[in-house]
């Protein structure tokens, strides 16, 4: 059967390029087809990959596959050739053509980002932007930081923590240090330092988020603010307050780490609990540990978060609060 192929678009229109999908490729051949995309002047290939999650942890992992999926990038409409050659190849390869519009994604990923009310008056401003009025204060972001923007229910509960505590405590904020386990953008670190928060240090397992924190923190000009090269399990000292924006699972797996960072009479704030799985978590990170009281259990959409302090005496009680 003869593939019919659509006639290239004027210069006039709106930019486009070409995406194939081939499916069915035997992984043993994947260096022959990928040698003869490049040969009929593709752009680029990448791999479609298929992912499991197998339990709370949110780690991907890859599902092997002995058939693979390419995708392959054209600026011209590919020729009859190159699908006739694909087929010489292996007559089983399925190739699917879409024609999509070519996008500036650093100007599409601006015009969906505005300045809004992170907690208290303190605002996320993207770095374009000027302060709005209103804003007292502000935490200023830039392209490319994507995670990590106060934007998420979790991030907005971790600040909604961060600030109650500051408020809550005028006078001895000044001088309690604060940890914020996986960092990201260092959005949580650069508020407790508006918020007054003695010294605060992020850590990140990921060196490229480690070193975006950095630059936004510069982009701040924060002055309390270390990124450390650290990893949580590597921390000697301990902290009057430690931040853990981070989903369930791993939380899970972290905490004996993150109750052993925080200091006596300290205070915890896990955020990243799904709402379907807070009664696994309860049972498995704060119930089953004596010293953990609960001061707050706060939720937003279908997250939980919960603020709760290092004691010795065997006191575990919650309150329930929400936040709009």
């Amino acid at each position: 059967m003869t593939k019919q192929i659509p006639e290239a678009i004027s210069s006039t229109e709106q930019p486009t390029y070409f995406r194939v999908r081939l499916s069915n490729i035997p992984r043993q051949q994947e260096p022959d087809v990928t040698d003869f995309c490049f040969e009929q002047k593709a752009l680029g290939l990448s791999e479609v990959l298929g992912f499991t999650q197998p339990d709370l942890t949110y780690d991907p992992s890859l599902t092997p596959r002995h058939l693979l999926q390419l995708d392959v990038f054209f600026d011209v409409t590919p020729t009859q050739e190159f699908f006739d050659g694909i087929k010489e190849l292996n007559s089983m390869i399925q190739a699917q053509m879409q024609e999509e519009e070519t996008k500036d994604w650093l100007a599409e990923w601006k015009k969906g980002f505005v300045a809004f009310k992170l907690v208290g008056n303190v605002w996320v401003v993207p770095s374009w932007l000027e302060k709005p009025a209103e804003a007292e204060h502000q935490i200023l972001i830039d392209p490319g930081m994507a995670f990590g923007t106060g934007t998420h229910a979790t991030t907005k509960m971790a600040s909604f923590f961060i600030h109650k505590l500051a408020k809550e405590n005028p006078n001895e904020i000044q001088n309690w240090t604060l940890l914020d386990v996986g960092t990201g953008t260092a959005i949580l670190a650069v508020l407790a330092e508006i918020c007054g928060y003695g010294i605060m240090t992020g850590i990140e397992i990921d060196p490229e988020a480690r070193r975006k924190a950095r630059e936004n923190c510069e982009l701040n000009k924060t002055e309390r603010v270390e990124i450390s090269d650290q990893q949580l399990d590597e921390i000697k000292v301990q902290y009057d307050v430690v931040v853990a924006n981070i989903i369930d699972g791993v939380l899970i797996k972290l905490k004996k780490d993150l109750i052993k960072s925080v200091k006596l009479n300290g205070h915890l704030f896990l955020t990243g609990v799904l709402q379907e799985r807070d009664n696994l978590f309860f049972d498995k990170f704060i119930d089953s540990s004596p010293e953990l009281k609960v001061i707050r259990r706060i939720q937003k959409d279908e997250w939980v978060g919960y603020w709760v302090q290092k004691i010795e005496a065997e006191i575990n009680t919650s309150t329930a609060y929400s936040i709009n």
